[in-house]
């Protein structure tokens, strides 16, 4: 369907010399898992961004599922040793010309509890979708119909019936429902993008009568 495929890369420290298990991290391995120094940890932990609480000697600690929680909602991949730490997420495509509209949609889906992964429009969408196996997608309308990229997920044998949340011009709404996604004005209100992927994810979305073949590559 729809390799070259972009995608917003974290550095992320994996050389943390804890237990497998552990259920609390000092600062200093929470800024190796985090990538970022020690006293940025701490200042976090001052802006109550972080929580954390003292050991009877002073030490600050934080447990595994609150350092879970700050790097799903900053959009960082969680490490394996953190991947239980919280429930399962349901994992959601963006598909978007890069830049900083796609960024934000990546961001507020990760700050609402999603595994996002973002790629632009064309074949390495198709790639994309065939390794991560997203739950639904958000795409950025280039058409009022969704442009080749809606078609081809809808002519797609595997992605046919994957909720599309489709972003775009107010004035686009029927046309997309039409070609089988869930319109939404461009730029959603801050936080109201995940609620509406939950409703997509939950409603789940009538698939399109079925097209002869696969679909092809998407355009842009």
């Amino acid at each position: 369907m729809f390799p070259n495929r972009e995608r917003v890369v974290y550095t992320v420290a994996s050389s943390v010399q804890t237990a497998p298990m552990s259920l609390y991290y000092t600062t200093f391995e929470a800024a190796q898992l985090l990538g970022v120094s020690l006293p940025t940890v701490v200042n976090w932990i001052k802006a109550r961004r972080i929580k954390a609480h003292r050991t009877p000697g002073g030490h600050r600690r934080i447990a595994r599922e609150d350092l879970a929680g700050f790097m799903i909602r900053q959009g960082i991949p969680l490490p394996p040793e953190l991947s239980d730490a919280v429930p399962a997420r349901r994992k959601v495509l963006v598909i978007a010309e890069a830049g900083p509209a796609r960024e934000g949609t990546t961001r507020q889906l990760a700050q609402a509890g999603f595994a996002v992964e973002q790629v632009s429009p064309g074949f390495a969408a198709g790639a994309a979708a065939a390794r991560f196996g997203p739950e639904a997608v958000v795409l950025h309308a280039s058409a009022q119909d969704g442009g080749d990229t809606l078609r081809a997920l809808r002519g797609d044998r595997e992605l046919g019936g994957v909720p599309v949340v489709a972003l775009g011009p107010e004035g686009w709404g029927d046309g997309l429902r039409a070609a089988g996604a869930t319109p939404v004005a461009a730029p959603p209100a801050p936080g109201a993008l995940g609620e509406l992927v939950n409703a997509a994810l939950g409603a789940g979305q009538k698939k399109p009568e079925p097209r002869r073949g696969r679909g092809k590559a998407a355009g842009k």
